[in-house]
């Protein structure tokens, strides 16, 4: 890939990418294992770490305005679940589409100025509408959730895959039903699908999530894996942490990517309504070498 194709391609898709590493703290927390945004493009920064979800939602609104305002468009990759396995739309909300259960949180999560939220208690509630002992798991020991088991393998009877299609691509992906200790993404996956669907709503015409609703809008919401390129993160430096360099270095392989590929992966339609996809998932090696020829 030349260096005039990997500019041809970036400029005729996004002006600015946008990586978010999120987090499902209790508390407000800076550091590891925090909030960070990575960006790429026109208006470059460093990685910004956030105290709080509110305020990386007001940081992200800010970002979206500006770039609205001056006709340019955003990619914000999300290092969330989009969707869950298939099965587990449909139950929840009578629809087999991921938005419906974002819709279907955003009525009913609450997180507030100070990151305490009620995930715990609303995955408890959605467990209780599942055959069995429902999908969820994982808590502290601490929080009486008869319906929301400590271990996933008190789990029975759900009948839900423990892994969705495109998450088979990624080495290492974590369940969404998992809520608690490392790599428990399904804690973040519920707070941010809350946010994002109130995000949508506000914004309307002007953004679109993909894959469920094609990349086409000035501002597009993708689902993506942090871990796609730690061949690169395990030799960076002059970071504050791992999780600032995996968003800086992925926001900046991103914007060098030829993406067309990466924007259409070989699923059925349906199943990407349902599921999602991780973006760049299946193109580990792509990206690498993107990053790598632009010298990044």
């Amino acid at each position: 890939m030349t260096q005039a194709h990997i500019a041809d391609d970036r400029m005729s898709q996004f002006d600015h990418v946008l990586v978010l590493d999120w987090s499902a703290n209790s508390t407000p927390k800076r550091g590891a294992d925090s909030i960070w945004i990575g960006s790429a493009g026109k208006a470059r920064t460093a990685p910004e770490n956030l105290p709080t979800r509110h305020s990386a939602m007001a940081a992200l609104r800010r970002r979206i305005d500006a770039a609205l305002a001056a006709r340019e468009r955003v990619l914000i990759a999300l290092d969330i679940g989009f969707g869950y396995p298939r099965g587990f739309a449909a139950r929840l909300t009578g629809r087999p589409e991921a938005l419906a259960v974002w819709d279907w949180l955003a009525a009913r999560i609450t997180d507030d100025m100070h990151n305490r939220n009620n995930r715990f208690e609303i995955a408890a509630e959605i467990n209780r509408r599942f055959p069995g002992t429902g999908p969820f798991w994982g808590r502290p020991s601490k929080r009486d959730l008869p319906d929301l088991p400590e271990k996933g393998s008190a789990r029975q009877g759900t009948g839900l895959a423990e892994l969705r299609e495109t998450e088979l691509l990624c080495s290492g992906a974590h369940p969404m039903w998992k809520l608690y200790t490392t790599g428990s993404v399904g804690s973040q996956s519920l707070l941010g699908q809350a946010h994002l669907a109130r995000l949508r709503s506000d914004y309307g015409a002007q953004l679109a999530v993909w894959p469920m609703e094609g990349h086409d809008a000035p501002v597009i919401l993708a689902e993506t894996y942090l871990s796609l390129l730690d061949p690169a993160v395990k030799v960076a430096s002059g970071y504050p942490c791992k999780d600032a360099a995996q968003v800086d270095l992925l926001a900046r392989a991103l914007h060098v990517t030829a993406l067309a590929p990466l924007l259409a992966p070989g699923a059925p339609a349906e199943l990407l309504r349902e599921e999602g996809w991780i973006l760049g998932a299946g193109h580990e090696a792509v990206l690498l070498a993107a990053l790598d020829a632009a010298n990044l």
